[in-house]
């Protein structure tokens, strides 16, 4: 059985995942799970085609409803707390 990563106080709400690149459109994508949020960032970096460099900032940053940070996935892949703190 699965279990799904979660941020703290990720689950039970759903969130935003920001992502946006050079060459890329950019997106705000509801996500309840950050391993959901990990995987779509990963589409997203793969189907676009651009490096860590090509990121804009904010990109792969996870908010809550009230516009605040709660998680951030970074290029490749990985989940991290607000506080910068790896998730998985």
């Amino acid at each position: 059985m699965k279990t799904e990563i979660t941020v703290p106080d990720l689950r039970g709400e759903l969130h935003l995942i920001y992502l946006a690149a050079s060459g890329a459109p950019t997106l705000k994508v509801s996500v309840q799970f950050a391993d959901e949020a990990s995987r779509l960032f990963s589409a997203y970096r793969e189907k676009y085609e651009f490096g860590a460099s090509g990121m804009m900032a904010g990109c792969g940053n996870i908010y809550n409803s009230q516009k605040v940070i709660v998680g951030r996935i970074s290029y490749n892949g990985r989940i991290w707390d607000a506080d910068g703190r790896l998730v998985e």
